[in-house]
Order: C-alpha cells, then structure tokens, then sequence
C-alpha cells in the first residue's frame, strides 16, 4: 500500500509541476521543515512517502532474515524491494538536482514499479508460508511459464514507461480527441505520431493482458486466486482504458492524469499478482527457519 502510493504522490508531483518545490536535496530549501508553500508540501509529502516505504521494507527484511532466510523466494523478493528502494532515493535526489531530467524521471518511474511489483510477490509468500499443498502443479506451471504472461507483463511496464515518456516530451495533450487523434487514425507530425503509437500500443498490451485475465479465470479451480484476480486484472484494465479516455475527453486537467498514472500502476499490481500465484510455489516447508543438523540430535538426546 505504501508503495502504491508512493507512485501515486509521485504522479500528482509531476502533473502539478511541484517536481521543484523543494529544489535541493535530501534537506528542502535547506531546511528539515520546508516552507508551507503549494509545491513544496506536495514535493516534500513525497520524499516522506519514499522514507515511510523505506521503513516498511527494511522492518520486512529484518523479519525476513530473522525468521525465514531459509525460504528463498520470500528474501530475495524482500532483499531486490530494499535494493530498488534505495536506488529510487539516490535516483530521486539526483532528478531534482539535474532539474528533472527526463530520462531520470523515467528511470526513476521504471524503479518504483519494479519495488511494486517484488512487494506483490512478498505478499503472496507471506501468505503461503505453512499452508499446504493445494494446487495442482502441473496446470500451475503451465500458465505460470507461458509466454503469454511473460509478454504481458514487459508489456505493461513498457506501456507505463511510454506513457511517462510521452508526458515528459510534452506529447501529452497533443492528441485532443479520443479514440482518433484529431479525427485521423495516422495524424501527421511528430508529437502526434508519437502520441499514437502510445495508444496503438496500449491495443496490444490490452490484448495480452485480456488474454492473462482469462487464462487465469479458466485456472481458477487448479491455482486458488486465480479467478478473482484475472476479474480484477480485466476490471483495473477496463478502468483504466475509461480514464484514458476521460483524461482527453476532459482537457487533461491535472487530476485525471494522475488518476491514469494510478490506475496504471494498479494494472501493474493485478498482473503480477496473477503472474506470482502461478509462479510462487504453493507452500513452503512451515514459518519459523527448521533448527541446524545439531540442533535437532540435541533435542533427540533430550528427548531420549
């Protein structure tokens, strides 16, 4: 959750133009407590956004390390989520002092999904640590394997990138009329063609994940979830082809765009989810680590 909204407030940072509200870095306007201006508290709620979620993952790395370093799907989620959340920081600082750079900015944007998406996959771990057996793993691979979603998921992120990309070129509000680009499928010129081939490639990305959704819905008595996450991946996709629309059809005011950035990053989360369920083994051997070789002819003599 604090991820998610982290990306969100990362959003409304950058469609209300508050990217230099606090034009220094780590201190705002050099000072611990930042001016009480509109930009600046947007700008700084975000850095506290970022510093809450690093709290958040380096407590589940501690418990992780503590408790289940055996299991290695739950470290290695929980490790790469701290790693991204740590380049995001230095990232984050170095946009603000490079006077937002674009390809930073991208970057950066690129980060915050990849930390979305090892904390989805630390989710579905935390709940399956001691439950047993209960899927049939052969349909589990099937669909976990598949090009389908492997494709699907490159698919998103670079649809977000692109469209992070778009707005960064100030391509955003070239297209002012939905579905076609001022009335023409093939518009002229180079904002436009490249607002287009954003669309277009949102199609195909749609196709792939419509086509995830329903292959998770067909799942849905072999992978427990996977029925109600392939309706929630097709709902977030269908949202989020409305706010596409609604964002043109209401003269790009800030807050739809933001809301599309959520609604995108919200698409990302159902994919992986779903992607996870199949991919993240049923059940591992109990919660707690199982005690050292010596540990256990210990409790054996005691026992004797």
């Amino acid at each position: 959750m604090a991820a998610f909204a982290q990306v969100t407030l990362g959003g409304v940072v950058r469609v209300t133009g508050s990217g230099l509200g606090c034009p220094d870095w780590p201190l705002c306007h050099g000072q611990l407590i930042p001016p009480f201006e509109f930009a600046t508290l947007i700008e700084y709620s975000h850095r506290l956004s970022a510093s809450l979620l690093g709290v958040l993952v380096l407590a589940t790395v501690i418990v992780v390390l503590l408790r289940y370093r055996r299991n290695r799907w739950g470290k290695n989620s929980a490790l790469i989520a701290l790693a991204l959340v740590l380049v995001a920081a230095v990232l984050g600082g170095a946009t603000v002092l490079t006077e937002l750079a674009w390809w930073l900015r991208l970057l950066h944007l690129g980060i915050a999904e990849g930390v979305v998406a090892a904390l989805v996959i630390a989710v579905i771990v935390s709940w399956r640590v001691g439950r047993e057996e209960s899927a049939d793993t052969a349909n589990r691979g099937e669909m976990g394997k598949s090009r389908l979603t492997t494709a699907a998921l490159i698919g998103v992120f670079l649809l977000i990138l692109s469209g992070s990309y778009i707005v960064g070129a100030g391509y955003g509000s070239s297209c002012g009329t939905w579905p076609l680009c001022n009335g023409s499928l093939f518009p002229e010129g180079r904002a436009y063609i490249e607002h287009m081939a954003h669309r277009y490639f949102a199609v195909i990305v749609g196709l792939l994940v419509l086509a995830v959704a329903y292959t998770a819905w067909q799942k849905r008595l072999h992978i427990p979830g996977s029925g109600l996450s392939g309706l929630l991946l097709f709902a977030a996709f269908s949202a989020q082809i409305l706010v596409g629309a609604l964002t043109v059809w209401m003269g790009f005011t800030p807050e739809i765009k933001a809301i599309h950035l959520s609604m995108a990053t919200l698409v990302w989360i159902a994919l992986v989810f779903v992607a996870a369920l199949a991919w993240v083994p049923s059940e591992f051997d109990g919660g707690l680590d199982a005690p050292e070789l010596g540990d256990t002819a210990q409790m054996e003599g005691l026992r004797a």
